[in-house]
């Protein structure tokens, strides 16, 4: 399941393979601004079919907290 997100996190903000997204935060990388996250907004939910309240746009501040909101919102994440 952290495949997926992390696929989800590269396709949205043009990464290439060798950057690590388990330890992204925001600004990490110059592709994750304030459009580039809300790219990454988009692509979360059209992946995994859920809504993302504003409250948690603007706390979805790294990858870690992206899992977090997938557990929160019912989509089981492993990191396996």
């Amino acid at each position: 399941m952290t495949q997926r997100l992390e696929d989800v996190f590269k396709t949205a903000l043009r990464l290439t393979d060798e950057v690590d997204v388990s330890s992204l935060e925001y600004r990490g990388v110059p592709q994750w601004d304030s459009l580039g996250h809300m790219t990454l907004i988009a692509a979360i939910e059209d992946e995994y079919g859920i809504t993302i309240d504003t409250d948690d746009v603007i706390d979805l501040n790294s990858y870690a907290k992206a899992v977090a909101l997938l557990e929160k919102n019912g989509v089981p994440v492993t990191t396996t």
